[in-house]
């Protein structure tokens, strides 16, 4: 299994925005990619720092995550609203 983290830092006046658009793409995950088991947002102590928590079935399905069209539209879409490049980090599940 492999495990994904991403920190986005949204920009100042754009946190309702940011999070109707990625709505949508974890709504568009969850209907596409039968291989991604969780695919949140979280919340952290800073209101402008949203945390993306992924778990996919193998690496191959993570890999595939940013080659589909629901990533390629509606993660784009998210770019005006981030406040810098996301942070992320993998992790493969210790077996």
């Amino acid at each position: 299994m492999i495990g994904a983290i991403a920190k986005l830092k949204v920009k100042e006046g754009d946190r309702d925005n940011f999070i109707e658009a990625m709505s949508k793409l974890v709504h568009a995950v969850s209907e596409n990619e039968p291989d991604c088991f969780y695919y949140e947002m979280h919340e952290t102590e800073d209101p402008l720092v949203i945390m993306m928590i992924e778990l996919y079935k193998t690496e191959e399905a993570h890999a595939n995550h940013v080659k589909t069209d629901h990533f390629k539209s509606l993660g784009m879409a998210l770019a005006p609203f981030l406040d810098g490049a996301p942070e992320i980090t993998v992790h493969k599940s210790v077996s």
